[in-house]
């Protein structure tokens, strides 16, 4: 089940910094700053379907988290992913971007605590559309808190929900092309190189056994992020002791990983693969 989520990036008197941020991070980064932007957004992101000339309409659901009502602007946005995992919003529409086919119900809400806002859109791909992935965001952005003696430069932030849309048939193309060892976050972890040369966005998913070089069994989750089309993107592997997905562990190298990991509605790339530094 995907978690509401509450910020994507800050903004200082215009410039756009592409971080992923917390709640708590932010409050205490910039306690006003959250009081600002106290607002929590669900689904994080869509993926659906849709057949050419007929208009899809889903539901934003948007609740104050705060005590006060909060003001907010609401646009669609072509966006970029980054090798770094960050994301690129750009206002400019895109070659090929499918936000022409984008309605959304206003531009500008309120919202009162107690009482979520559900924001409505609609994707209406033309009748000659053919079999593609539209890709665009939502960015909803707080109205930007002016500067005062308790904040000395002008702020706003603002969270970008995601969305997917397949028209027509459409699916993504996975394979494993390479494997290294790379350091994430201070550890070495054995990473997957993975190809997409399909029409659509993929992830890999499941489960994989492995054992490191002190002969230690383990089990291993690929990182969910999307691997567009026609790209190749560096997928880590999670390491885990059987029976306790929730804790991490440090992996002895070399390590031996086997085992199925599936993406789409019905692909599937086999692993058996040595990694080490």
């Amino acid at each position: 089940m995907n978690r509401p989520t509450v910020l994507r990036s800050l903004r200082y008197r215009g410039r756009l910094r592409s971080l992923t941020l917390l709640a708590l991070g932010l409050a205490a980064l910039c306690p006003a700053a959250f009081a600002q932007f106290a607002l929590a957004v669900s689904p994080p992101r869509f993926e659906l379907k849709s057949k050419p000339g007929t208009p899809i309409r889903e539901v934003i659901e948007l609740s104050q988290v705060d005590a006060r009502p909060g003001a907010y602007t609401v646009r669609t946005a072509d966006w970029t992913f980054k090798p770094d995992a960050t994301v690129d919003f750009i206002d400019a529409l895109a070659p090929n971007s499918c936000r022409p086919w984008v309605a959304i119900e206003r531009k500008e809400l309120t919202v009162t605590p107690g009482r979520p806002y559900r924001f409505r859109f609609e994707v209406a791909a033309p009748a000659d559309t053919p079999p593609t992935e539209c890709r665009f965001a939502i960015l909803i952005e707080g109205k930007e808190q002016p500067a005062s003696p308790n904040m000395p430069i002008g702020l706003a932030a603002r969270v970008g929900v995601v969305v997917y849309v397949a028209v027509g048939e459409v699916q993504p193309a996975l394979s494993v092309v390479g494997a290294a060892v790379q350091t994430v976050n201070g550890m070495k972890v054995p990473v997957l190189k993975v190809r997409n040369d399909g029409t659509a966005h993929g992830r890999l998913g499941g489960f994989l056994k492995g054992t490191d070089a002190s002969g230690t069994a383990l089990e291993f989750t690929a990182a969910t992020l999307p691997i567009l089309p026609g790209e190749t993107r560096d997928i880590a592997l999670s390491a885990t002791r059987p029976g306790n997905a929730d804790a991490a562990v440090q992996v002895s190298f070399p390590v031996t990983v086997r085992g199925k990991l599936e993406w789409g509605d019905s692909g599937s790339t086999e692993i058996d693969q040595r990694f080490a530094p």
